[in-house]
């Protein structure tokens, strides 16, 4: 049976963990091992959770820990704020990264779990799984998607949209201004604010023409059609449309019909030339 393990790094609303796949390694045999350099072992950034506003800069972060490394993105998400998945997708376009529709399960000690205490001789390593078929990608997740360099998602992935809302908040302000008339034109020469009275919020579903640029920009320079943007539309901001695999096909969205664990097969690092992401034990922590 083939393990994996994965180093956890830092939290993105729930996880963010750089993972690798490779054969365990008993304490004993790592000790006579110790001269030797470790075999080469895929490794994919495992990214799971609520995409947060200070989401880009802990996953910013978390690469500048992997130095040069551009390993594949492993993500799952319901979504989360806009803006955040549109700069994590600069970065990501940035990189050159892969990114694919998938869930890493960790057996034994898991990242999330503070009470579990790793073995000494583990070096913080975590195992665990890719699984592709409890992936999800929805609400905003598919802009990150989107900026992946090959986007890939299997079946038993769920890829879904709907309407992008906005909390619209106002408030009534009056204020004391002092202005003069110069040849007919006011000319303001001070103005203080007396009161501020909150009014009502809403939520709009309505984008404004500076969000519809950046996302039609945004769309154009991942290579994704904007027609993507129409099918948000299919679903208000309580349900959720799923993609069904014509419209990711004909979208662009994604460009490889397959299972996010075939990124992390240990047969990459064996094959006449190994895959990108096939980084030794020892290299990647000495990268941290």
């Amino acid at each position: 049976m083939t393990a994996f393990t994965s180093r956890f790094l830092v939290l993105w609303a729930v996880l963010l963990a750089v993972a690798i796949s490779c054969a365990p390694i008993e304490a004993a045999a790592r000790k006579k091992q110790k001269a030797e350099p470790e075999h080469p072992c895929p490794q994919w950034i495992s990214a799971e959770g609520q995409i947060m506003p200070n989401s880009p800069y802990m996953f910013k972060k978390a690469l500048a820990s992997l130095g040069d490394l551009k390993l594949p993105v492993v993500i799952t998400s319901p979504g989360g704020d806009v803006d955040a998945a549109l700069a994590i997708g600069e970065i990501i376009h940035k990189r050159g990264l892969d990114v694919a529709v998938g869930g890493t399960y960790f057996g034994g000690c898991a990242p999330r779990d503070k009470k579990c205490k790793l073995p000494k001789e583990q070096d913080g390593v975590y195992r665990g799984v890719v699984i592709s078929g409890q992936g999800f990608c929805v609400s905003a997740c598919p802009l990150i998607l989107a900026a992946g360099a090959h986007r890939i998602s299997g079946p038993g992935t769920y890829i879904g949209v709907h309407q992008i809302s906005r909390t619209i908040s106002r408030e009534k302000v009056r204020y004391f201004e002092r202005y003069q008339v110069v040849n007919g034109k006011k000319k303001i020469l001070s103005r203080k604010v007396v009161s501020r009275k909150p009014m009502k919020s809403y939520v709009s579903t309505k984008l404004d023409k500076r969000l519809q640029k950046k996302l039609f920009g945004y769309l154009k320079k991942m290579g994704v059609d904007n027609s993507l943007l129409a099918l948000f539309d299919r679903a208000p901001p309580t349900a959720m449309y799923q993609l069904t695999s014509a419209e990711l096909r004909t979208t662009g969205l994604i460009t490889s019909i397959t299972s996010s664990a075939d990124l992390t097969q240990s047969s990459l690092c064996t094959a006449t030339t190994p895959a990108a992401n096939c980084i030794p034990l020892k290299e990647r922590t000495a990268s941290q």
